[in-house]
């Protein structure tokens, strides 16, 4: 272990799990991975240099980035389905495996601006996802969703039955749909 590494040991972390590297559990400075991850076959892999050298491990978010293809219809889709509970860091990484594993190992990488690009594409074209409803989450706006509902003829149709099945759909527990059936089953009552 070189005086670098006793150094750099408090801020360096593996790049595979971001554990804090230690010296005294046998950890690689140099590779920049903990021997954990170095043992664990899976991680050896997602982290081998593409076209280098068998023994020389590298971040895939570290290779350097050129203009590539843009995302395509099944990106598209992951990137909408969890850029909101996934950091961007992650969300790439995944991203740039599934594109090396399509188009092979000289494929140029997506880079984090055509992630951010897209996200706001996305958001652009559906402004209503993650937004609360217009008058938000109070009884006043309840009350004006079930009288939309009412005039709409919707409300008609919903039964006891029809919750019921909500229910199991959604997994909904007992208090949920207890509480489900009061409001609309209440209000059905109200408007007929």
């Amino acid at each position: 272990m070189s005086a670098m590494a006793d150094v750099l040991a408090p801020s360096v972390k593996c790049r595979h799990c971001d554990n804090a590297l230690n010296a005294i559990e046998g950890d690689d400075f140099e590779k920049r991975i903990c021997g954990t991850c170095e043992e664990n076959p899976g991680a050896t892999k997602r982290l081998r240099a593409v076209g280098g050298s068998p023994g020389r491990i590298v971040n895939l978010l570290d290779r350097p980035a050129k203009a590539g293809r843009g995302f395509t219809s099944a990106d598209k889709s992951l990137i909408s389905k969890l850029h909101g509970y996934m950091p961007d860091g992650q969300l790439l990484g995944i991203l740039n495996e599934r594109l090396v594993g399509d188009m092979g190992d000289g494929a140029p990488f997506y880079t984090k601006a055509q992630l951010h690009e897209e996200v706001l594409a996305i958001a652009a074209a559906n402004p209503a996802v993650g937004r609360a409803p217009a008058g938000g989450h109070a009884w006043a706006s309840l009350r004006k969703i079930l009288n939309k509902a009412a005039r709409s003829g919707v409300l008609k149709g919903v039964t006891e039955q029809v919750i019921n099945d909500f229910a199991v759909v959604y997994s909904l527990n007992p208090k949920q749909v207890l509480i489900l059936k009061d409001i609309v089953l209440q209000a059905k009552k109200e408007k007929a």
